[in-house]
């Protein structure tokens, strides 16, 4: 017995396999998990206690030997070591069906393929012989009944049974996994088929718009074609310019070369204009200054006497003597039977014989207009009988400008010239007639609310009109034409001296505001050319009310003259309106030319000597020194 045991046992080692079962498994399992199940081969310690039974000691004896021998062979410790393996295969699982929505197609589940677990048994001679003569068909072999004594085969049919359950338990507890993972499953695929919709909506959508995409480039291809032709005709026009191009970077480089040498010659040059427009600056100022201190010299209030000839329709008229002594002096000889050989001499400061022209008088005129530009007041007034010439004197003809039409036609060259080193000039008008001592706008004669006042409580030489229009001249045509329309609304009538006498008061004032803003200073002169009305005897006036008062203004201005050449605390200024209005000119801050204009006949002998007395008298008058109207800071009017 023990040599048999000795041998090695002919049961061939089955495949060692792991089963791993899942923990929700374990927990349905009745028999416990895995790990505690027992083989089926267990050891003698792990063997059920014997029961007893009323057996003989003797065959106790002998039985418990014969195990104790059969538990030591060899052969049985080769099965009791023998691995079950319990791992399976993975099942191949089949995809899960979508719902209604899904397209309708079955997929049929594979079944899980069992892995079969094949022992290889002892094959005896007897099954093989009846295997060959059957031909290798399948031939049922008769169950062979295992005797009591042979544990061995009784081992090894148990553990074919044991490793079939085995497998069947395996198998079900296989496919109880699958089953228990299929609801995550399908809440996975139908997340997967709405995101597999979504999806396929997005991609009609990028359809949709990749359609029109591909319809505009193919009208962009079109255009592309068009642009293609258009780009050839281009090229050549660029290769065109290209070469013109190449011409005019041979002429650019020169020209920079010589742009350069200029640039370095204006620098200096610039530098050096600077310089020069810095020393013009100075030197207009000093000739501003060296200018009217000459005017000063000459006299605050100058008198410039006229003597007008007399006209084609006046050569019948008898004349009286003139005598023109000098430049300055005057002789006056009465041809009048009752006094006659009378003379009567007079000095000025220029005196005009009958054959002057405008342009002589206007050029003593001249330096007047140029000190209204420096800054000064200037006032220039015509006095004298009716048809002595006042009026051709200020206004002239068409043909032959008097002083007001060219003073504007100088204001104007003169203002140019000041641009050009940095002045800028503004030229501002008003039109202004004193009638029988009230005050008319004569570019709005509707205006009947016309006021001199005060500039200021503390200036009292200074006066302005209140409610008058002001216009800002532009041109000298616009200038002209106010003047026109001026001109036209000024009360005339027909007297024995003259057939279209003025019988107003006129005045015309030019305001010059000039600005250098290099060098932050301002100016302000002032231009009052006045044409006072004729002087008429009231006894041979047809308009003895309207003479009346024209002589009283007259005699007013007489008044204060005298009384300033009396030197008088008391200067009557505003008895008169014209008296009030060249209140600044008499005795004020202003520089002033009065024209005494005569007539050389006879009969106006009288008048002409009361004419050339009182501007004897003006002539003697010496005024306050005029002050410049000067700002340093242009922002301060």
């Amino acid at each position: 017995m023990n040599r048999k045991l000795d041998k090695l046992s002919g049961i061939p080692k089955p495949n060692s396999k792991t089963v791993v079962v899942p923990k929700t498994m374990e927990s349905l399992n009745p028999l416990g998990t895995i790990r505690e199940r027992v083989p089926l081969s267990q050891q003698v310690t792990n063997a059920p206690p014997r029961v007893r039974r009323g057996i003989s000691p003797d065959f106790t004896a002998r039985t418990d030997n014969a195990r104790g021998k059969l538990r030591r062979s060899k052969s049985f410790n080769d099965v009791r070591d023998v691995p079950v393996s319990l791992k399976r295969p993975a099942p191949i699982l089949a995809t899960i069906p979508a719902k209604k929505f899904a397209p309708s197609t079955s997929i049929q589940p594979k079944k899980p393929v069992a892995a079969t677990i094949t022992t290889k048994a002892v094959a005896t001679k007897s099954k093989v012989k009846e295997e060959k003569k059957t031909g290798g068909a399948a031939v049922k072999a008769p169950v062979k009944k295992i005797p009591p004594y042979d544990y061995k085969a009784r081992f090894n049919a148990l553990l074919d049974k044991h490793n079939a359950l085995k497998w069947k338990y395996d198998a079900a507890v296989e496919e109880l996994v699958n089953l228990g993972g299929l609801p995550e499953r399908y809440e996975a695929a139908q997340a997967e088929l709405m995101r597999r919709q979504e999806e396929i909506k997005s991609l009609k959508m990028e359809i949709t718009c990749l359609e029109s995409e591909v319809k505009k480039i193919n009208f962009l291809t079109a255009e592309l074609e068009t642009t293609k032709v258009d780009l050839e005709q281009m090229t050549a026009v660029c290769r065109k310019a290209e070469v013109r191009e190449q011409n005019y970077s041979l002429e650019i480089k020169e020209l920079k070369e010589i742009k350069k040498i200029l640039v370095e010659k204006n620098s200096s040059m610039g530098e050096e204009i600077h310089a020069l427009k810095d020393q013009l600056f100075s030197c207009v100022m000093e000739r501003k200054d060296l200018h009217n201190q000459m005017m000063d010299l000459r006299g605050n209030i100058r008198v410039f006497c006229r003597v007008r000839p007399p006209l084609n329709s006046e050569s019948q008229k008898l004349l009286c003597g003139w005598g023109y002594l000098d430049e300055a002096s005057l002789e006056v000889t009465s041809l009048d039977p009752k006094n006659k050989g009378h003379r009567n001499e007079f000095s000025f400061d220029q005196v005009f014989h009958p054959g002057t022209p405008q342009e002589d008088i206007f050029s003593m005129v001249a330096p007047l207009i140029q000190s209204a530009l420096d800054g000064y007041n200037v006032c220039i007034f015509a006095y004298g009988q009716t048809g002595s010439g006042k009026t051709y004197t200020m206004d002239g003809t068409d043909e032959h400008l008097g002083i007001i039409p060219r003073t504007v036609d100088l204001l104007f060259e003169s203002v140019k010239g000041y641009k050009r080193m940095g002045w800028q000039y503004e030229i501002r008008a008003t039109f202004l007639e004193i009638y029988n001592e009230v005050l008319y706008d004569l570019l709005n004669p509707d205006a009947n609310d016309l006021e001199i006042r005060m500039v200021s409580p503390t200036n009292k030489t200074e006066v302005f009109v209140m409610n008058i229009t002001e216009k800002v001249i532009d041109n000298a045509p616009q200038l002209r034409t106010l003047m026109e329309q001026a001109k036209s609304n000024r009360a005339t009538a027909c007297t024995m001296g003259n057939e279209r006498s003025s019988r107003s008061h006129a005045v015309t004032r030019l305001q010059l505001i000039g600005v250098h803003d290099g060098k932050k200073e301002k100016c302000m002169g002032t231009i009052n050319l006045v044409d006072l009305a004729g002087s008429e005897s009231p006894k041979t006036s047809q308009r003895m009310e309207e003479t009346k008062k024209i002589n009283r203004s007259l005699s007013e201005l007489t008044n204060v003259i005298m009384a300033i050449l009396n030197k008088q605390d008391h200067i009557p200024y505003r008895n008169s309106k014209l008296t009030y209005l060249l209140m600044p000119c008499l005795g004020g801050n202003s520089k002033t030319l009065m024209f005494v204009n005569v007539a050389p006949f006879q009969e106006c002998y009288v008048e002409s000597i009361k004419s050339l007395r009182f501007a004897a008298s003006v002539n003697s008058i010496k005024i306050n020194k005029a002050r410049k109207n000067r700002f340093l800071n242009p922002n301060s009017m």
